[in-house]
């Protein structure tokens, strides 16, 4: 061909490229050049730029054949580009280009992977002072963070953040690129933080926001602004669960939204980002009028035209909107229209393409939900239907992207709920699920994702009676829960974490018992549960090195921040310096069992002064596991077979049902039936858990008046926890037949919280007591009781600090705390399911400063010996975390006191009285001498049985006082 002709068609081609007409006939003379002159560097180029524009005009398999075709034209030309050649960084820019529009119509990572490597490329190609060197290091950082979205390659972010910073900091004030690579810096500082696990990239991130929000000068630039300060709140919202964050992050959006024009190309999406801020707000405070307005922005977004992904992507929050608030209300219509809502979301996504994919996964999720909330038990149709889609959602998504293991997991659970329902070959539905789940669990992927996939592994490993399977999976599931909560998560962080593992400690002891390991099922539980407490343990395991040995401490600090950079880089290798480490800080004297994982026979040691029976409850069987300080037999399984989980959940309800009407109901006779409930549970727990516990341990007949009763610990795991089992019995059997007249009862949430972290006063120093008394709070009901309270301590305790009243305020009350090893509190307890953080002792100031569980338990009281709380309530917290013992009585634990009295449900406040002022007449012989801690448990059992002595029919006034500890 000639010069001429070859001019010519580059002409047109440019032609062609500026007016968006059809090259159809020129692409074909530059083919036909390509041809006869492979080598020709601009005819390839030129023919590869036609074909990616035409390519953003079409659709579907048009669309994707063009971009092929460009691709591999530009494929040609890299060989024509060596280092240094004037070219090689357009070729590059323009092949990175290519793959990133190719990466928009799939879930697979492999184009956005092959993108980064061609910006690098095109960066490294592009001199220092090149404007172009810029435009591609955006392009990187860009391309870097779809790759860790979709990847979860944990290098890619710190890659960016570094191309970013550098970028950034060449780009003068004013340029239109400035703003553009501060937005890449704070989202790869975003994607940082989610990578490393770490919490000071967000807080950098808030900062530039906040910077680029101060420097806005124009309407527009502030809005902008504003999207990504909301944007890096939530973030940093999400690792701390900082409410604050969350409120100013629905501030800001309003603001956004109120300066962007309806006609503005963004106030959609600002619309959209306004919606999910106030839809988190909702979620956070379990607010169903937020989570309506929220609901009315995302139907407002709807109904205006725009892209259909960007419909799709509202329809999918819609859906999970409306089923957040069927969660909060049981609103029935709210459940069929978000099923409605994501059929339309399916319809309405492109398809092939990942918005299609994240509509099928919105759908089939909110069928298995319709699925589990069914009134009538399982619904078939719905779980075959969630089956079919779940298929399709995991076909779809490649084995490296990061939701693989989440998506996996879900259909592993439609195929077990499908074997649940008895639908067809069961055991064929639980092969099914167990395949699923073994790969879900070896899936990259967050650490709860793995941790809930080899616990439902394990339960169908067992179900399919493969015991030694079944426990191999849920000893994987524990490994991995260090993980779930690192130690810079914040306290409500790792609450929410730790809720997901309900049911795998009980689950994991029962897998050891099947196998005849009682002992191994015991240190499953000790590893699986009291979490937070044990890292307490921890901390002060590092406090006695520190003191001990300055330099170990110092070189184990260096060796862990080490071995966790290690981790989050996927390398776990341990090159023997940890275990040399750890051998030289055990042969200290007094550090044997320094960070050392719970084994029998160190727990056995605190089963020296009486045994300690953890109570485990589980679907497939329920046991009693007694520790004893015998290094025989140090674990006595007792099977409680006359026990079902069935059981337990039905007379937990009855009993919920019944402390709260017991006291509380006008009427006499439905507080009548409640006492006759609680009395009828006391006996069902006599007869299936505490008869044969007590059999077993050879206490069988009451204890004698001229010796001390025997002590017994109970560790109750999971719903257990909520009964009063050292009430249990027939209290109209004259003592034969109940615990309290056959030993002394105390609990413990783990063997290891029986660990001595006591350090007693200095010599000669009285054990004094802070007395806190708040008889009318605000906002509460009065309590006439403590006031009467206040009165009897101060005659048996003539040298306590009594702080009353307007006296009893937070400050007061903190800077007392760590003076006095005998705090007493009378007031009214509140506790917050949803966030046990937040539950409290209500102060005189409790409205403007609340004494919270989160506060308590952060509170370092290395002399507090006994806490008494004469409060409602105090041991009581949301289900899921009942084995983390996240309540008030747990925080005065973690704050250090050796020993809490508390309550399991609301108490008399005339009886609570009597209670109080026995249990310290006990404790001090009557006013004569100090309080004696020591005998705290005895004391309470004696004026608590006083009490059932006189009202045996009235067990809501005396069964719901524990002791815990010590």
């Amino acid at each position: 061909m000639s010069k001429l002709k070859r001019r010519r068609l580059l002409f047109m081609a440019e032609v062609h490229e500026r007016r968006g007409t059809d090259p159809s006939d020129v692409l074909a003379g530059l083919h036909e050049l390509a041809a006869e002159d492979p080598y020709d560097l601009e005819v390839l180029l030129t023919a590869a730029e036609l074909l990616s524009d035409r390519a953003g005009r079409r659709t579907g398999m048009a669309r994707e054949a063009d971009l092929a075709a460009s691709i591999a034209l530009l494929h040609r030309c890299v060989p024509l580009v060596p280092p240094g050649h004037h070219e090689r960084g357009t070729v590059f820019n323009s092949l990175g280009q290519r793959l990133f529009m190719v990466a928009q119509g799939t879930d697979s990572p492999e184009p956005v992977a092959e993108s980064v490597l061609a910006f690098r490329e095109a960066v490294a190609a592009t001199p220092h002072g090149n404007s172009m060197r810029q435009v591609n290091q955006f392009y990187l950082v860009v391309q870097l963070g779809e790759h860790f979205e979709r990847s979860g390659d944990r290098d890619a972010p710190a890659e960016a953040v570094q191309v970013a910073r550098e970028g950034y900091a060449t780009v003068p004030p004013g340029e239109e690129l400035r703003p553009m690579f501060r937005t890449a810096l704070i989202t790869s500082l975003r994607h940082l933080a989610g990578a490393t696990a770490r919490v000071e990239p967000l807080r950098e991130a808030v900062g530039l926001a906040r910077e680029a929000l101060s420097e806005a000068s124009s309407t527009s630039d502030r809005a902008g602004a504003q999207f990504d300060l909301v944007r890096a709140l939530r973030a940093l919202h999400d690792a701390t669960t900082d409410t604050r964050l969350l409120v100013e992050a629905v501030d800001l959006s309003e603001q956004c939204l109120a300066a962007t024009p309806r006609r503005d190309p963004e106030f959609n999406d600002r619309r959209t980002r306004l919606a999910s801020a106030v839809r988190l707000l909702a979620q956070d405070r379990r607010d169903p009028d937020l989570m309506r307005r929220a609901i009315d922005l995302m139907r407002a977004t709807i109904e205006t035209p725009s892209a259909a992904d960007e419909h799709a992507g509202t329809l999918i929050d819609l859906t999970q909107s409306l089923a957040s608030l069927h969660a909060m209300t049981n609103d029935q219509l709210a459940l069929s229209e978000a099923e409605l809502t994501a059929r339309t979301a399916v319809a309405a996504a492109p398809d092939p393409g990942p918005w299609r994919t994240e509509a099928q996964f919105a759908l089939a999720t909110i069928l298995l939900y319709r699925s589990s909330v069914d009134a009538r038990g399982t619904d078939a149709i719905a779980l075959h239907e969630a089956l079919g889609l779940f298929q399709h959602v995991a076909a779809a998504t490649p084995p490296d992207h990061r939701e693989r293991g989440d998506r996996l997991w879900h259909l592993g659970v439609t195929l077990r709920d499908l074997a649940r329902h008895g639908d067809g070959d069961t055991a064929a539905w639980r092969r099914q699920a167990r395949h699923v789940f073994a790969e879900a669990a070896s899936a990259a992927g967050p650490p709860n994702v793995r941790i809930k996939s080899f616990q439902h592994l394990g339960a169908m490993e067992a179900a399919l009676g493969d015991p030694h399977a079944a426990l191999a999976a849920y000893e994987a599931a524990v490994a991995l829960l260090p993980q779930l909560t690192p130690d810079w998560l914040s306290y409500m962080s790792n609450i929410i974490g730790l809720r997901q593992i309900e049911g795998l400690p009980d689950g994991a002891a029962a897998a050891a018992l099947e196998l005849g390991r009682p002992e191994r099922a015991l240190e499953l539980l000790e590893l699986s549960r009291g979490i937070l407490h044990g890292r307490t343990l921890e901390a002060r395991d590092l406090r006695l090195l520190r003191h001990r040995s300055p330099q170990l401490h110092a070189e184990f600090l260096r060796l862990r921040t080490a071995l966790n950079a290690r981790a989050r880089d996927g390398n776990d290798g341990n090159d023997g310096n940890w275990d040399d480490l750890m051998s030289r800080i055990r042969s200290l004297d007094g550090m044997a069992g320094f960070l050392r994982a719970p084994s029998v026979q160190a727990l056995r040691r605190h089963a020296d002064q009486g045994p300690v029976v953890i109570v485990n409850i589980t679907e497939r069987r329920c046991d009693a596991l007694i520790l004893r300080a015998d290094a025989e037999q140090p674990v006595l399984p007792v099977p409680l077979t006359g026990l079902t989980q069935a059981d337990v959940i039905a007379h937990l309800l009855r009993l919920t049902r019944a402390v709260f009407a017991a006291p509380n109901d006008p009427s006499l006779l439905t507080r009548r039936d409640a006492q006759r409930d609680l009395d009828e549970i006391l006996r069902w727990l006599w007869d299936r858990v505490t008869a044969p516990v007590l059999d077993a341990l050879g206490l069988t007949a009451p204890s004698s008046d001229t010796q001390p009763p025997p002590r017994i610990w109970w560790c109750p795991v999971g719903l257990m926890a909520y009964f009063p089992l050292h009430a249990a019995g027939h209290h109209d059997s004259g003592g034969k037949a109940t615990v309290m007249d056959r030993a002394v009862s105390s609990y413990t949430t783990t063997v290891r919280a029986l660990a001595g972290r006591f350090s007693p006063p200095a010599a000669g120093t009285a054990l004094h007591t802070l007395v806190v008394a708040v008889p009318d709070a605000e906002s509460a009901p009065s309590l006439p009781g403590a006031a009467a309270e206040a009165a009897a301590l101060t005659e048996l305790l003539p040298n306590a600090l009594v702080l009353s009243g307007a006296q009893a305020t937070y400050e007061n009350v903190v800077r007392a705390l760590p003076a006095y090893p005998v705090a007493h509190f009378s007031c009214h307890g509140l506790t917050f399911w949803e966030n046990p953080a937040a539950g409290m002792l209500l102060l005189h100031d409790h409205l403007t400063r609340p004494l919270t569980v989160e506060q308590l338990s952060a509170m370092e009281l290395p002399y507090a010996d006994l806490a008494y709380l004469s409060a409602c309530s105090t041991s009581n917290t949301h289900p899921d975390n009942a084995d983390e013992a996240l309540h008030i009585t747990g925080a005065f634990q973690l704050a250090g006191y050796r020993r809490v009295i508390g309550t399991l449900w609301p108490v008399n406040d005339t009886t609570s009285v009597e209670i109080t002022r026995a249990t310290y007449a006990n404790l001090t012989h009557g006013g004569s001498t100090p309080p004696r801690t020591e005998l705290s448990a005895q004391a309470l059992h004696r004026a608590v049985r006083a009490l059932r002595d006189r009202y045996p029919a009235s067990p809501s006034l005396w069964a719901g006082y524990v002791h815990v500890g010590h």
